[in-house]
């Protein structure tokens, strides 16, 4: 989790944006007592993109 810390804590990723800073903060603040707490915590991404091609006829 130390690699996704870093960047929410910079708040660079676009969806991060979108969260109102309450709750921005408080998230990030859970994050880092995950942490704290087991510093070789790992956490699951799954991600997926998705293309689509359409032709009018």
């Amino acid at each position: 989790m130390n690699d996704y810390l870093f960047h929410a804590e910079n708040r660079n990723i676009s969806v991060l944006t979108l969260i109102n800073d309450s709750e921005y903060y408080e998230g990030l603040e859970r994050m880092r007592n995950d942490v704290k707490i087991n510093p070789d915590i790992n956490i699951v991404n799954d991600f997926a993109e998705l293309f689509c091609t359409a032709e009018k006829f």
